[in-house]
């Protein structure tokens, strides 16, 4: 029976030694606690329309790009009621901008989605308003149905990117993403890196053993998993897609992939 906490403790602990940092511990947890407060946060109706936009850009580009361009990417598509009048002539002006991620079909999704997020915020009140009114945190169905919800209504909001949107706005759910699904196999916590709801499953395990909620859950293995992430200040995480970094793994002793390498 897999012991939750203590494989988790090996993870964070191998987060954070020596040999895979380049910035100073105390900066590194500073950087992670803030992680584990995601459920408590209130979010306004921007906060939620910027976090959509954060997740149509961050899928299937390196994560490190594209935090590097956050603050361009709001500039000209963070104010959902702005962006909702946005024609293709203001596209076009968007896309010329050098500084940002020319990718005029994430740029389109984001208008697209900011007429639909205004269209919610003004039946409803509020985005909150709308998201609460499926009774997600308490009913099973009901999180389902707003996930299809979701995943209908809005553009580039996918499988997994829409449990990446949940999470970020404080549901206690998993992003069952590429990274998770690797650690996850290498783990033995599911059988193939296709097994997304089981992915979910265990994150949720994870959480209830350990005490943490889920936000900071994934990205500490995200951050243990991505090939970087210079947030933290790992230039090369530990259980990377290629050439995992297995001598530096606290968690050896709980991983199936290792005694393949060592062989």
């Amino acid at each position: 029976m897999t012991n939750y906490r203590n494989l988790f403790e090996s993870i964070e602990k191998s987060l954070l030694s020596e040999g895979t940092k380049n910035l100073p511990l105390e900066q590194i947890q500073e950087r992670l606690e803030k992680f584990k407060h995601f459920e408590n946060r209130v979010l306004s109706d921007t906060d939620c329309y910027r976090i959509l936009v954060n997740i149509v850009f961050y899928a299937g580009f390196k994560a490190a790009t594209v935090s590097s361009k956050l603050e361009i990417i709001h500039k000209h598509l963070g104010d959902f009621e702005i962006v909702s009048n946005y024609s293709e002539k203001e596209i076009d002006e968007i896309l010329e901008d050098k500084r940002m991620i020319k990718n005029r079909n994430k740029v389109k999704a984001c208008v697209e989605n900011a007429k639909v997020f205004r269209s919610i915020v003004r039946e409803y009140g509020s985005f909150k308003q709308y998201v609460e009114s499926f009774n997600g945190r308490d009913s099973a169905d009901g999180f389902m149905l707003l996930k299809d919800e979701l995943k209908s209504k809005f553009s580039r909001l996918g499988e997994i990117t829409v449990y990446h949107f949940l999470m970020d706005i404080g549901f206690q759910v998993l992003k069952p993403d590429r990274v998770i699904c690797r650690i996850f196999e290498r783990l033995g916590l599911i059988e193939n890196r296709d097994r997304i709801y089981k992915a979910i499953s265990q994150g949720k395990k994870f959480s209830e053993e350990t005490g943490y909620p889920i936000r900071y859950i994934d990205i500490v293995f995200v951050a243990y998993g991505q090939d970087e992430s210079m947030k933290f200040g790992i230039k090369k995480g530990i259980c990377s897609e290629t050439n995992p970094s297995c001598h530096l793994c606290e968690a050896r002793n709980f991983c199936n992939y290792y005694p393949q390498q060592s062989v």
